[in-house]
């Protein structure tokens, strides 16, 4: 089965709205069939939850055994990862809460347990916690205390960062302890105030903590799945499926608008919604989505977007890394655009460098460090530019695809 139609029966299966022949087209699928589905699903890390629709939306359906059992499997294990993750979780908030910090419990920690059906259809490899930025030092002595250590060498507030990991020793938990939703460096303007003071109560984890409201929960979904410019698949779009399905008519979509202005990110806010009701079926109406489209937008975008979320061809193949910097050294910016983006890539600040390496921003060891710097890149990218030096097709034709992407970006991420 081609990848086209492989997409297209994912979807059917994944779709809770129904078209009158629910099930029927299911019937088409051979046992061979199945298995690109599979795979895709694992892709899209969507898997229990098409286990889930084919569940309860096409009970009956003819699924080879073997894939079957492969999709509960997938269901089960989820489950019983979620519940591990949410055990360490109540451990972490227990802590806070008994120094007295204050916690936004963000994306899947709020979505697996407060608005998907089960804890077990949205898989967490993480949690995200969101804490007021004078507490963030009081957090880290607390997450210490239950063993926890930190991912970055030197915690530094700085304009391209918005939070702090820590990690279990045994490194099955990971726990990002956030101050904002973005960096500072992007130009929108994120009530971060508005957020607590519009939070609400949760049981997560068993513990009381806030979640954030409705409105913001949306936009924050959409400003992430943009940020990661909707590579991650279908995970992404199917929490803002999700999260409307939940709040359903509690969402004041004049509210949603009017803070997406505010905050500058009209632009992601449309193009997530966009996708997720022209691809899932999301609930948003006509005159909301027309009410967030930019006068500045084109349908290549969507275009570009779609290809992220399902990548197929030589421009979107995997492989060898390849940066978005590199690929602009190639693209058709001019000599002083590419100098300044060698430069910042090669030689970033000393705040910059100390989260990479052990020196702090202030100790001349740092500058040691940019050797090191320069012997890392050529260790990551020195295949990718030999082969973009001796014209390979197949990476020029990345490069090609990296600098659509980036002009994704660019158009997303501006105010």
């Amino acid at each position: 089965m081609d990848q086209h139609r492989t997409n297209g029966f994912l979807l059917y299966c994944l779709r809770k709205d129904s078209d009158g022949t629910r099930g029927s087209r299911l019937k088409e699928l051979s046992n061979s069939d199945w298995e690109p589905i599979v795979q895709e699903s694992n892709r899209h890390g969507v898997t229990p939850l098409l286990y889930h629709r084919l569940k309860t939306l096409h009970p009956g359906t003819p699924i080879p055994n073997e894939v079957e059992q492969r999709l509960r499997r997938s269901y089960l294990e989820s489950v019983s990862r979620n519940m591990g993750l949410y055990y360490k979780l109540g451990k972490v908030l227990e802590i806070l809460r008994h120094e007295n910090i204050p916690v936004i419990a963000l994306k899947g920690a709020h979505l697996a347990g407060v608005v998907y059906a089960s804890i077990g259809l949205r898989p967490m490899n993480d949690v995200d916690l969101l804490v007021h930025k004078d507490d963030l030092m009081r957090a880290e002595v607390a997450l210490l205390q239950i063993d926890f250590t930190p991912l970055d060498f030197n915690r530094v507030v700085w304009k391209d960062n918005s939070h702090f990991a820590y990690r279990l020793p045994s490194r099955e938990f990971s726990v990002e302890v956030h101050w904002n939703f973005l960096p500072s460096m992007y130009p929108f303007n994120i009530d971060i105030d508005g957020q607590w003071e519009r939070s609400r109560p949760a049981i997560i984890a068993g513990v009381e903590v806030s979640i954030l409201s409705p409105e913001d929960l949306l936009l924050y979904l959409c400003l992430h799945a943009s940020k990661h410019l909707f590579e991650m698949g279908l995970k992404l779009l199917y929490d803002i499926f999700e999260a409307i399905r939940h709040y359903g008519k509690e969402i004041d979509w004049k509210q949603t608008q009017l803070r997406s202005g505010q905050w500058g990110v009209e632009k992601c806010v449309y193009l997530a919604l966009k996708l997720a009701r022209n691809l899932l079926g999301a609930s948003v109406p006509d005159e909301v989505l027309e009410t967030f489209e930019p006068n500045d937008f084109d349908e290549r975008f969507m275009a570009i977007a779609m290809q992220q979320i399902f990548p197929n061809g030589i421009g979107t193949s995997r492989g060898l890394p390849l940066s978005s910097n590199v690929a602009q050294l190639w693209g058709n910016k001019r000599l002083r655009d590419k100098i300044n983006i060698l430069l910042k890539t090669t030689f970033p600040s000393p705040n910059v460098m100390a989260r990479m390496y052990p020196p702090s921003s202030n100790s001349p060891r740092i500058y040691f460090y940019y050797c090191v710097r320069i012997a890392d890149l050529l260790q990551r990218y020195g295949q990718v530019i030999w082969r973009l030096l001796h014209r390979n097709q197949k990476m020029l034709a990345r490069t090609r695809r990296q600098n659509e992407i980036t002009a994704l970006k660019d158009w997303l991420m501006s105010a």
